[in-house]
């Protein structure tokens, strides 16, 4: 049930789309600030003196953990406060903890700063999109929304050609002298260079209006509600929830490890790193997406309760064979090739999983559903994802070489587990809809 909607006028098209504007490219900005480490391993590591599976800590918990933990409080703080104030200063906050990583003089200091990165950037999870449907109707709010998830889809692309670009010209000079702050390494500098654009696009918030609340719930859900809900549908749920967290960790773990590949296995630089692979998961995210809509739609067209499980499951089977050969290639243009459906299978379940979670949630607790799926997953998957093949590296391998192997082995592991277990769930799923639940 949902209170009459406010009697406000809705804010002009310009002025909404200039709203999605100034929020989708500080989506932007939080896949640069976040994902810029990934290019900037072997410097971080050798004048810190670090192993893999600190650079792995780095790289997942010391980010992914505050990153989703504050994300139900700070969607307290956006159902109930200024939701343009929250994104704005936690906007500036991220930014100043990026630059604040090219201070780092140690892991510790390094690892704090991420955490910043991770607690700033909630607020934007938290708050976009709430702020974009205040400003659209119900009929026209759909494209504005796409636009602001097209950037998650794709921004990692963008942030690894921007930091490649970025990286690559900072990194070919020597130690640099900044005012204030003295004589500064190149990928410290590179921090600085993408984390202080950040701090000044903020101050578009102040340009920004917190919009009237529409659709307003008259008697909104408790946690509690959702819980006891959980217990009922936990065949599907749990099994659901527990098969995609070892896609989201295998998924996490190849993003952040797959630039330090190129460069150890086929000596690509990080510019070559930046522009190559990230055009080509900017491209093949997008493909990736369609594909999974497209593969489920089929199911519901055979008449399949359990279409988006499925699709999920296919996807999950077959991730198993790119994300094994994709790193065994004696060429690094061989090995791009094969990203290119591992990108595809990686971004392919993401639609589906979603749907799933809005086909067997009421309406009234699907917020706070889709907010537990998401701090479930992403936890376990930004967290143990990176750090795991780091493990696997400093552990069984024993070589910084044998960063690819580390990789297959995670694939060969991880893949075909999670699929597995999304069967269960859709099989659970059968149940469900022919006991009329």
């Amino acid at each position: 049930m949902t209170a009459p909607s406010s009697a406000a006028p809705w804010p002009s098209p310009a002025r909404a789309w200039f709203v999605v504007a100034v929020l989708s490219i500080a989506n932007l900005f939080s896949f640069l600030d976040r994902t810029v480490l990934n290019l900037l391993v072997a410097p971080i590591k050798a004048d810190l003196l670090l192993t893999d599976t600190q650079i792995g800590l780095l790289q997942g918990a010391a980010f992914g953990v505050f990153y989703t933990l504050m994300i139900l409080p700070f969607g307290w703080v956006a159902d109930n406060g200024n939701r343009v104030r929250l994104v704005g200063l936690g906007l500036a906050f991220w930014s100043i903890m990026t630059a604040m990583c090219g201070l780092a003089g140690s892991f510790t200091e390094l690892f704090l700063a991420r955490i910043g990165v991770g607690f700033g950037e909630a607020t934007l999870a938290a708050a976009g999109a709430s702020i974009i449907s205040d400003y659209f109707t119900a009929k026209s709010r759909t494209l504005p929304l796409s636009v602001l998830t097209m950037v998650a889809s794709t921004g990692a692309g963008v942030a690894l050609m921007a930091g490649g670009l970025v990286g690559g010209a900072v990194m070919q000079s020597s130690a640099m002298t900044v005012p204030l702050l003295g004589d500064l390494k190149p990928w410290q500098v590179v921090f600085l260079s993408v984390g202080l654009p950040g701090l000044v696009w903020s101050l578009l918030f102040l340009l920004v209006r917190e919009p009237e609340r529409r659709e307003v719930a008259a008697d909104a859900a408790t946690w509690a509600e959702l819980f006891k809900f959980v217990r009922t549908r936990f065949a599907v749920i749990g099994l659901h929830f527990g098969g995609y967290c070892f896609y989201n960790t295998f998924g996490y773990g190849a993003a952040g490890w797959l630039p330090v590949y190129f460069m150890r296995a086929h000596g690509w630089s990080l510019t070559d790193v930046g522009l190559r692979y990230g055009l080509v998961y900017f491209i093949f995210a997008i493909v990736g997406g369609l594909a999974g809509g497209a593969v489920a739609k089929m199911f519901m067209a055979q008449g399949r309760a359990n279409a988006n499980l499925l699709a999920i499951a296919v996807g999950n089977g077959l991730t198993v064979f790119p994300a094994v050969l994709t790193t065994q290639m004696p060429d690094g243009w061989l090995s791009l090739a094969l990203a290119a459906p591992l990108i595809i299978l990686l971004v392919f379940p993401s639609g589906p999983s979603l749907a799933t979670i809005q086909e067997i949630t009421p309406n009234r607790l699907r917020g706070r559903m889709t907010a537990l799926y998401y701090a479930v997953t992403n936890l376990v998957g930004i967290s143990l994802g990176a750090l795991l093949i780091g493990l696997l590296t400093d552990y069984v391998f024993r070589d910084e070489m044998a960063v690819g192997s580390s990789i297959s082995l995670a694939g060969l592991l991880l893949c075909p587990t999670g699929a597995f277990i999304i069967y269960l769930a859709a099989r659970a799923r059968l149940k469900l809809e022919k006991a009329g639940a």
